[in-house]
């Protein structure tokens, strides 16, 4: 029989799991060059994934406490730089679907007037279903880091 806190945990992961699997999935790889903003991702959902794994084992040596703390700050990191773009609405993806400035001909109609920028009801339900399972594991790793940190400090 799970505790609470493993079917809990195991519900976060499940989340975090399909949540990654969107918007990986949604994300479409660029020809050439790097791709920083896919790296990102992978990082956004990976490293607090790690984080609550570990959350789980008793960090007994110093080594893996160290790493468990570099890791956190990673993943702090990360999900700060994913808030800032959210907020300033930077994604790291080129405007290549943007539409060209030049005046339509008579028999077109503008693919970009087709598109309709969600609500703000739904960009909140996205935000929620995007971050909570990566802010969840964040704050469960900051509990169990904060005994940690304090004899550093």
């Amino acid at each position: 029989m799970l505790t609470q806190i493993e079917w809990w945990g195991g519900v976060i992961f499940v989340l975090g799991a399909l949540t990654y699997r969107m918007v990986m999935g949604a994300l479409e790889k660029p020809v050439g060059g790097i791709p920083w903003y896919r790296l990102m991702m992978h990082v956004f959902f990976l490293a607090p994934a790690a984080l609550l794994a570990g959350y789980f084992y008793p960090l007994t040596q110093p080594a893996l406490q160290y790493g468990y703390l570099a890791l956190l700050a990673i993943s702090l990191l990360v999900v700060a730089v994913m808030l800032v773009q959210e907020m300033t609405g930077d994604s790291g993806e080129g405007e290549e679907g943007g539409g060209s400035k030049e005046p339509l001909k008579e028999g077109q109609t503008a693919e970009a007037d087709d598109y309709e920028e969600p609500g703000w009801l739904m960009s909140v339900v996205g935000a929620i279903v995007l971050y909570s399972p990566v802010l969840t594991a964040c704050g469960l790793a900051c509990f169990k880091a904060w005994p940690m940190v304090q004899p550093l400090l």
